[in-house]
């Protein structure tokens, strides 16, 4: 099979998903680094990848096994083979465009194959070119919804950019945040959590902030993506993401204050742009309401955190 044929073989898998499955999961965890991973009801066997990147063969020997354990969270989903961000050389990416009303946006779901202790059982030795072949019951994603713009190509996913740079005040010291600087992203999250709203969350925004910052914008993590709830994700953060967006952005610029009016609903003019209406904050509440983390002694032996979700 060439490249083409291997593509088409993984939107052939996509394709017939139905969405009546349902996901091969024990359930979903953050670890000790807060990291997100799902733990699955059996094991499955990493094929040895390359030390450089995961090349279009491997994506697809691992979609193989990939898209039949989370038929709820990929339905209606496609594989993208250049990712984005491009760094993740070891990560599947899958999108899915979502229309909102103001703008639209990009749910976006990164399976992570990197190699390392943690990771598994080895199955066959590594060398200096591949990766050892692991036996694991544990996936380490991300799932996010990207803002865009309408009518962008979802492949692009050309986001709603905040800003070039941020500052953050944090232990009494003043950071500007780099983009892609892994310690003032982890702070900014936390900063634009806390502008939506900190008594919005029932988990602490420092151990998991729904808001993070990525692909130049705030996004909104949905640890538990299924077709329904991504839709319902998409209809709660559009308002929210407009509110937080004329913080950092003028209201003459690519969206103006009137245009997310269009939300009156929800939004309502304040300051130089707009702010959430009271009835809109208590839907907020009871959305956030249904997840919280859990922990028990098994779990604080490995450091994990279970989601609940209601």
């Amino acid at each position: 099979m060439d490249d083409t044929e291997y593509t088409s073989s993984i939107a052939d898998m996509l394709k017939a998903l139905q969405g009546r499955d349902k996901n091969s999961i024990k359930g979903i965890f953050i670890d000790e680094t807060l990291s997100e991973f799902y733990l699955l009801e059996n094991e499955i066997t990493v094929p040895r990848l390359p030390v450089k990147e995961i090349d279009i063969k491997n994506s697809h020997d691992i979609s193989s096994q990939l898209v039949h354990l989370f038929p709820e969270y990929l339905e209606g989903h496609s594989f993208i083979k250049k990712r984005k961000p491009a760094s993740e050389q070891h990560a599947l990416h899958f999108i899915r465009p979502i229309e909102g009303r103001v703008i639209d946006f990009i749910h976006i779901i990164r399976f992570d194959f990197r190699f390392y202790g943690k990771r598994g059982a080895i199955v066959l030795k590594g060398d200096n070119e591949n990766y050892p072949s692991y036996a694991t019951d544990m996936i380490y994603f991300k799932s996010q919804l990207v803002p865009v713009y309408k009518g962008s190509d979802p492949a692009e996913i050309d986001s709603i950019r905040l800003r070039e740079n941020f500052e953050v005040e944090t232990d009494r010291r003043l950071f500007t945040s780099v983009i892609f600087d892994e310690f003032s992203t982890k702070e900014i999250s936390i900063e634009l959590s806390r502008r939506a709203g900190p008594e919005l969350f029932r988990i602490p925004v420092k151990i998991y902030p729904f808001i993070n910052y990525e692909y130049f914008t705030a996004c909104f993590n949905i640890p538990d993506p299924s077709f329904e709830k991504v839709n319902a994700s998409a209809e709660i953060y559009e308002p929210v993401f407009l509110y937080l967006y004329f913080g950092y952005r003028s209201s003459s610029g690519d969206i103006t204050v009137e245009r997310a009016l269009e939300l009156n609903d929800m939004l309502e003019s304040g300051g130089e742009g707009v702010v959430l209406k009271p009835e809109f904050i208590l839907d907020l509440k009871d959305f956030f309401s249904s997840y919280t983390l859990e922990t028990d002694d098994e779990l604080l032996l490995k450091g994990w955190k279970r989601f609940e979700i209601n």
